[in-house]
């Protein structure tokens, strides 16, 4: 679904004072997730535009991970969404609790977070915002509206593909020099695949050549192979990689880094 429409339906069930429990918005969490929920909350806060840019609202509540772990933990919870949700609007208007990365709240968080959905106060707008819904707990799904954004195309495919599956389909890697031979073979790939890009396609190479990568990391979370909590710390360190190269730094220095925070799955 485009940005446009996604505010159109939720916009109208705000107009229509029909909403649901909340909002799941599946898509780019840096992208087309982000547009939406500025375009929403200045259809709700007109006169607060550098407020919101800041995320400097007194009614709008907003939690992300954090932590080693990158997880969501229930006092966390309590305290930055579940009670400012529950006060007076100090505007005398909505409320508004956004949740980044919905799909990493801890159990019990969720869990506290059921009720919250359940009874929501008068003019409590829920979003949950995630790249990953399949991995969202079905209780908190069942109470939401899920609305699906573009997410994030663009992997490789053929000879590269199946070069980088090969690095990741090993089981139990934890050595320093096996990691260290991974990066350099991985690096060595990419080099190569943007030696055969035009130089402006460069950019769209690299972002393929993570996205490749990301899926086989999230594939070991959605299947279990990996723990949760070790899970989360491996999809922050492909980000961190990709951050890094984006920044110009060395893609090997930045796969070396990727390749020893990475927990792959036992033997």
């Amino acid at each position: 679904m485009e940005v446009d429409k996604a505010y159109a339906l939720i916009s109208h069930a705000i107009d229509s004072g029909k909403l649901p429990g909340g909002y799941i918005v599946a898509g780019d969490l840096k992208g087309n997730c982000r547009e939406l929920v500025e375009r929403l909350l200045l259809k709700l806060f007109p006169d607060a535009q550098e407020q919101i840019k800041a995320r400097f609202h007194p009614d709008v509540a907003f939690l992300e991970p954090e932590g080693r772990s990158r997880t969501i933990k229930t006092d966390t919870l309590r305290s930055a969404i579940v009670e400012p949700m529950a006060a007076t609007s100090f505007s005398g208007g909505w409320k508004v609790g956004i949740v980044s990365s919905a799909d990493r709240l801890q159990l019990s968080a969720a869990n506290t977070f059921l009720k919250s959905l359940e009874e929501p106060t008068p003019k409590t707008l829920f979003i949950l915002l995630t790249d990953r819904p399949d991995a969202i707990i079905s209780t908190i799904v069942s109470r939401c509206q899920t609305i699906y954004l573009q997410l994030p195309k663009g992997v490789l495919e053929g000879d590269a593909a199946e070069k980088i599956a090969e690095v990741f389909s090993v089981r139990g890697m934890t050595g320093v020099y096996e990691k260290s031979q991974a990066a350099k073979y991985l690096a060595q790939l990419l080099q190569d695949l943007k030696d055969e890009a035009e130089d402006e396609d460069v950019p769209t190479v690299r972002q393929c050549f993570f996205n490749t990568v990301m899926s086989h990391v999230r594939g070991w979370m959605v299947s279990g192979l990996v723990p949760r909590h070790y899970a989360f710390r491996n999809v922050e360190a492909v980000e961190e990689a990709y951050a890094r190269c984006e920044r110009y730094i060395g893609e090997e220095a930045a796969l070396s880094f990727m390749m020893d925070k990475l927990v792959f799955p036992g033997k």
